[in-house]
């Protein structure tokens, strides 16, 4: 049975907290992304304190031996309170300043409006005293299992809005491991015209996945990606390996397609198709066939096609305006399969074989 052992850390304060911030790794691999917190949730925090509010448990856990990583040794991790600690840190480090609108509760003649906690500290050492000593219920976890903390960060912030592919984040086993992984591919670091905040990479790259696995285009949505993860719980990373390797190749050949912040990947269906066909043309040779040019090409198309539909819907091209209407599915096994043949015979001339004579009729 593996140990796993709850205890409250004696004498935690604020103080006593930002003075341990160097052994406490704030970012291990089943934390939520960061930064997610406004200038006025952390001011909202700061106010709580300094009015004698309570303030919610916080949760490290607490490693058997320091955890060691480059130059930097840790003897915790946190599991959850990441956005209330990092805001204690940061206004102690006078990154921001109090609220132009804070009431000091215990006596309406003092004004610390705008105070940060240097000024706060110059002007009113006794409160800035009682803001150091505040107290705050402060969790370990003495455990070396990894799937149990995860299971705890999960259990924690099941009522809090954490979007899916956070919550995947936080599963066992090798697949979350296999997408962080990925995520630190050129194609991510590079191409992208979006950013990796509430873990938009990682909920692509579980796509690509799961897409990764099947040897036909079928559905993406919510519930075969929470299956995929389930699934693979108990997997060993030997088992799954293959996944990133095939992702990765794939991911190899669009980089050299894409520009960096490239626009024609700013909507996920479309990455999900182009994942796809590059898939497919890596498989059969093809991949210098598919050029940047000619998919901006298509996108003008699509554009001018559906320009030509608002005068006269009859004149329009009736596949590209299906491939528009099926862009509302983009998770849809149909939808993609129909898509792809789209694109694979405007690029083509549907070399990689999704194109199907009966779908995509010219006679329609």
């Amino acid at each position: 049975m593996s140990r796993f052992q709850i205890s409250k850390l004696q004498r935690s304060s604020a103080w006593s907290l930002f003075r341990m911030r160097e052994r406490i790794k704030m970012d291990p691999e089943y934390q939520r992304q960061g930064d997610i917190w406004t200038l006025d949730k952390r001011r909202l925090l700061i106010d709580t304190m300094l009015n004698g509010f309570d303030v919610p448990k916080l949760y490290l856990h607490k490693f058997s031996s320091p955890k060691v990583e480059g130059d930097q040794s840790y003897e915790y991790a946190m599991i959850d309170g990441k956005q209330r600690t990092q805001a204690i840190f940061d206004f102690i480090e006078n990154r921001f300043a109090l609220d132009d609108q804070f009431t000091y509760l215990h006596d309406s003649e003092v004004d610390l409006r705008r105070l940060t906690y240097q000024e706060l500290a110059s002007q009113y050492p006794d409160i800035k005293q009682d803001f150091d000593s505040f107290s705050l219920d402060v969790i370990t976890i003495d455990t070396d299992d990894i799937e149990l903390i995860e299971d705890l960060f999960s259990r924690l912030n099941e009522a809090m809005p954490l979007n899916a592919a956070e919550k995947r984040n936080a599963r066992p086993g090798p697949l979350p491991q296999l997408v962080r992984e990925i995520a630190q591919h050129r194609f991510f670091n590079e191409k992208m015209p979006f950013t990796n905040v509430r873990y938009r990479h990682f909920d692509i790259i579980a796509k690509m996945m799961l897409m990764a696995s099947r040897e036909n285009v079928a559905d993406t949505k919510k519930a075969y990606l929470d299956n995929f993860f389930e699934t693979h719980a108990k997997s060993s990373r030997t088992d799954v390996e293959y996944l990133k390797s095939r992702v990765q190749v794939v991911l190899d050949a669009m980089v050299g397609t894409f520009v960096d912040g490239d626009s024609l990947l700013r909507s996920v269906g479309m990455l999900s198709l182009y994942f796809l066909l590059f898939e497919a043309a890596v498989a059969k040779g093809l991949v210098n066939s598919v050029t940047r040019a000619s998919l901006a090409e298509f996108e003008d198309v699509r554009q001018r096609n559906r320009r030509t539909a608002e005068d006269d819907i009859a004149s329009a091209n009736y596949n590209l305006l299906e491939f528009d209407r099926f862009a509302q599915s983009p998770n849809d096994g149909i939808a993609m399969r129909f898509r792809l043949a789209v694109l694979d015979q405007y690029l083509l001339q549907g070399k990689l074989g999704f194109a199907d004579e009966r779908v995509l009729s010219n006679d329609q």
